[in-house]
């Protein structure tokens, strides 16, 4: 292996297991987050020669990430169902996860809503904890855009979840507390 080779895998070695749970939270399950994770990394291994600063590798990996998420997106409904599974292996079996499991339900059914790009501002900064700066910086976009997005975003999140909840609302009867 040459140096340009080493080097390549050494960063993406730092980066892997951000980049998988990104990948994971885009698509919803192991498994899809596994293909999506894999076609990247062969995409940013064939343009790594291209990269002008290595320190630049985190931001143009997530972007890489995002933009085969995107390009998936695009695929019809029928053949892009994203179905949320549990890994078994992370599973604590002393426990009830049905806690879980619904937030999970309740996260999938918020992100639904939302376009590619905004499902990936989202997952980034409110799942995996990026600054607006790096966001900006990744997407190409100034500061103040990435943040209108993301508090879009987050409302229409919000109101689907709201949808869900006003149908599921008991009916109180006046004189019956």
């Amino acid at each position: 292996m040459g140096k340009l080779e080493d080097l390549f895998w050494r960063l993406v070695e730092k980066e892997h297991v951000e980049a998988r749970a990104y990948c994971f939270r885009l698509t919803g399950n192991i498994d899809d987050g596994d293909d999506l994770y894999q076609e990247s990394i062969v995409r940013a291994y064939g343009g790594f020669a291209g990269l002008k600063k290595t320190e630049s590798f985190r931001p143009w990996l997530f972007r890489i990430i995002g933009n085969n998420f995107k390009s998936r997106f695009r695929k019809p409904w029928w053949k892009r169902v994203i179905a949320m599974s549990v890994n078994i292996d992370d599973c604590d079996w002393s426990e009830n996860p049905s806690g879980q499991y619904d937030a999970r339900r309740r996260l999938e059914f918020a992100l639904e809503v939302l376009s590619a790009e905004d499902r990936m501002i989202v997952v980034l900064a409110d799942l995996e904890g990026w600054k607006i700066s790096e966001l900006a910086a990744m997407m190409k976009k100034n500061e103040g855009m990435i943040k209108m997005r993301l508090i879009r975003a987050r409302a229409k999140m919000r109101r689907r979840l709201g949808s869900l909840y006003r149908k599921k609302r008991p009916v109180i009867l006046k004189g019956s507390l």
